[in-house]
């Protein structure tokens, strides 16, 4: 009997600790429950801020319009999520040049260029964390700095969607620029052509480059369809006379020459009158017809500068600098390829009534407007070949001034085209090495000191670090090129 009751009484004894026991770990496992709960609440409550708020920031970037528009509300996100600075990069060939960055901060070391092959996904430059993100055309490149680690599992797509809003607003601009310039282009061809070429308009400034380039003793330009003749040149009595079709055109051609035109001749200026006329769509870079259109420009590119005796060779010594300046900056072929053409041609619309006053120390106003709109002219006159050797802009262009003071247009900063800018710099240097009928001609170092001075007003900085880097080369191979045309 005592050993029931005492059983019984360690029974009730264990089953009252199980209970009160009992309740504290339940209280305990309610607790960390209620913790857990909180902070599951807590998290997705942030989350669903969090994704409000970054969907509000596209928001705002899809309504930009522009990129200075773009630029300000990514200068608000960026200062939200503890980013430095925002880089934005073009890619030209093997580099990307700088071309917009949300802050002027020298202490996040913001590169003006970089080659492709130093991107990688991050690296810490200085105090400061840089990662990379290429676009998936690989034409544009976004470089975000931070002072500390962004996670990027979580923020990677967002900063890759805001890297394709840029190339999209970007490219957007690009497109609206070209057309304006385009526009503008068109308005103000129809006034140079009034001016200079009264009614003949084109056809006359082709005439003058065949005449040029032959030495013609006459030439008529004969429409078909009533028969009126437009007399450029009278032929003497007695002269070969050769007849050219223009295509698409109620035109011919009379050319009379002291000897009859070779074959060649008769191809090259076939070819070109056939181009002039009209512009072909389906043509490659092998087409004899398109070599004979180079070849016929060569060729009056060549007459034009033997009748100055200031401008000899220019054209060549140009094309030699701008190549070795292509080459430093590490572009592609087809680059060096176009830059090697644009550079040769780059003065091709002096032809004409410009031509006769190359030489003169002074210049009327009428002259001085002549010259200003010579790069539009030389940019037409290549337009048949642009869709094979996109030479326009740098012809267009090269005229230009990175501070915006340059003509025809005025461009400024980025709007600059890169090609054209090395070009331009080319020919100052050429220019300025060369003697003037107003000036003598700089030694080389002497133009090596000024061309120093006009960083980021003449062109890019770092296009004129990189001639910098090279003058002394240059200069080299321009005395070898002196040597072989003596």
């Amino acid at each position: 009997m005592f050993n029931e009751l005492f059983l019984k009484s360690r029974l009730d004894e264990m089953t009252f600790f199980i209970a009160i026991n009992f309740w504290y770990v339940f209280l305990a496992l309610a607790i960390i429950f209620f913790i857990i709960a909180v902070k599951l609440f807590k998290d997705k409550s942030f989350l669903k801020i969090e994704l409000a708020r970054i969907n509000a920031f596209f928001g705002r970037f899809a309504q930009a319009g522009d990129l200075d528009r773009f630029i300000e509300v990514l200068k608000d996100f960026a200062a939200r999520y503890g980013v430095s600075n925002v880089a934005f990069y073009l890619r030209r060939g093997d580099i990307y040049i700088l071309q917009n960055r949300l802050f002027d901060d020298e202490s996040t070391q913001i590169k003006q260029r970089l080659y492709k092959r130093e991107i990688q996904k991050r690296e810490k430059i200085g105090n400061r964390l840089h990662y990379y993100f290429l676009n998936p055309s690989q034409d544009y490149l976004m470089v975000v700095v931070s002072k500390g680690e962004i996670d990027e599992e979580y923020y990677y797509g967002f900063w890759e969607m805001i890297g394709a809003y840029y190339e999209k607003i970007a490219r957007l601009e690009a497109m609206q620029q070209l057309q304006l310039v385009s526009e503008s282009s068109n308005r103000v061809m129809k006034n140079i052509f009034n001016m200079q070429y009264g009614t003949e308009t084109f056809l006359k400034f082709v005439v003058s480059l065949i005449g040029k380039t032959i030495d013609a003793e006459g030439l008529v330009l004969v429409n078909r369809d009533n028969l009126v003749k437009k007399i450029f040149k009278k032929p003497p009595n007695q002269a070969f006379k050769k007849d050219f079709f223009i295509r698409n055109t109620p035109f011919t051609l009379e050319v009379y020459t002291k000897e009859p035109l070779s074959h060649q001749q008769i191809e090259q200026i076939g070819s070109f009158l056939d181009m002039a006329g009209t512009y072909f769509e389906n043509i490659n870079a092998n087409s004899k017809m398109v070599n004979n259109y180079i070849q016929f420009l060569r060729m009056s590119n060549q007459a034009l500068e033997m009748q100055s005796k200031y401008f000899k060779n220019h054209s060549k010594r140009v094309q030699l600098v701008s190549v070795e300046l292509g080459k430093a900056l590490f572009l592609d072929e087809k680059s060096l390829d176009e830059i090697a053409l644009g550079a040769e041609l780059h003065d091709i619309g002096m032809i004409g009534k410009i031509e006769h006053f190359l030489d003169q120390d002074r210049l009327s106003g009428k002259e001085l407007d002549l010259i200003r709109f010579h790069p539009i002219i030389g940019s037409i006159v290549v337009e048949p070949i642009d869709n094979i050797y996109h030479i326009s802009p740098i012809i267009r262009y090269h005229h230009e001034r990175f501070d915006g003071t340059g003509y025809p247009y005025g461009l400024k900063g980025k709007d600059f085209p890169i090609l054209a800018q090395i070009v331009a710099l080319a020919e100052y240097y050429v220019g300025i090495t060369s003697p003037r009928a107003y000036r003598r001609a700089l030694m080389h170092k002497e133009a090596v000191e000024r061309i120093a001075k006009l960083k980021n007003k003449l062109v890019d900085e770092h296009i004129i670090d990189t001639f910098l880097e090279i003058e002394e080369r240059i200069d080299q191979k321009l005395q070898v090129l002196g040597s072989k045309v003596l």
